[in-house]
């Protein structure tokens, strides 16, 4: 049940701040911890997953029957531990924590325990449509635990068929539906993935991610007008995925709405930070070209080097800013 984070030491080493001096001596942690309820009960079959300070992933485990997540061989760094639990009955969670390095001879082994008490996302009397409970038949639960036992082996082929079956023998398998739809959206197979994504939406509209993976679908195959939607629904149920901003900010772009494309890719730069959004000065910068604001299109892409000082495309964009500057 356990992945155990092999490359969490290298990844850790790459992304931690550079130094002449050779570091003889670390802390080797394990980072472990359990997964609550409400009811002080563990959690089963929950996807956690570990992040370095800059949020790259380098490490993931599925909770065991009692709830118990693992994590080996970390050096000492910052780390984002987020909590991914079926979104209609618990709500996610996260924590940064800080590891440090206590050694000053040998190296030396420790482990940090973090635990989570999950929220419920159940209420007593809730709205049509805004939460709900499936009674999913055994054998399909079954398959569909074996699909995120697949997906966390990097196994895609086998997911799809787990996944494939559990809907067969439940159609309205929500989180089936949703997995399946994220998955072929995650392999660029955008047309395969609108079907189950919008039978998942159907099932349940609350569903941000389902949204989000539908529009990222549409918008791929070139169909702005029905991303739009879909994006901004994702965006309205979850403000903080930043994600969902950046492609709404592309999908108004290619429908001519500059106003509110302009809006939604600066909310996503800011939710996401300089890390994860940074591309939202490109299409900026597209956007105050096309409206001959070649001062605050330079500005763009010149943040976006600053964030981005390594980038691939960065003569490119030393190029353009060259030609913004000729504009002026």
């Amino acid at each position: 049940m356990k992945i155990r984070c092999q490359v969490c030491l290298l990844l850790a080493a790459f992304f931690s701040i550079g130094t002449a001096q050779v570091i003889r001596a670390q802390t080797i942690y394990d980072l472990k911890g359990k997964i609550y309820g409400p009811n002080s009960q563990p959690i089963p079959n929950v996807l956690v997953i570990l992040e370095n300070h800059a949020r790259a992933r380098i490490g993931q485990d599925i909770t065991g029957p009692e709830g118990r997540y693992e994590f080996n061989g970390l050096i000492a760094g910052t780390y984002y531990i987020s909590v991914k639990p079926d979104e209609t009955q618990f709500q996610p969670s996260s924590q940064v924590i800080e590891l440090i390095n206590t050694t000053r001879g040998a190296n030396s082994s420790s482990t940090e325990t973090v635990d989570f008490s999950l929220r419920s996302n159940v209420r007593s009397n809730p709205p049509p449509g805004t939460t709900y409970a499936q009674a999913v038949p055994p054998e399909a639960e079954k398959h569909y635990l074996g699909a995120i036992k697949s997906i966390t082996k990097g196994d895609k082929e086998q997911a799809t068929k787990e996944l494939a079956r559990a809907i067969q023998i439940f159609p309205d398998y929500f989180l089936a539906l949703q997995q399946l739809g994220l998955l072929y959206v995650d392999q660029a197979k955008y047309e395969e993935g609108i079907e189950p994504l919008k039978r998942a939406v159907q099932v349940n509209s609350k569903a941000a991610r389902a949204h989000f993976g539908l529009g990222k679908a549409y918008l791929s195959l070139d169909r702005p007008r029905d991303a739009i939607p879909e994006l901004d629904a994702a965006h309205t149920l979850d403000p903080k995925m930043f994600a969902a901003d950046l492609y709404l900010g592309i999908a108004l772009i290619s429908t001519g709405d500059l106003v509110k494309a302009e809006r939604s890719l600066k909310e996503a730069h800011s939710v996401g930070g300089p890390i994860q959004a940074k591309a939202a000065h490109l299409y900026l910068a597209s956007i105050y070209n096309v409206l001959k604001q070649y001062k605050k299109a330079m500005d763009e892409l010149e943040t976006y080097l600053r964030e981005n000082p390594k980038a691939d495309n960065a003569a490119n964009v030393k190029e353009a800013i060259k030609k913004l500057r000729a504009k002026l």
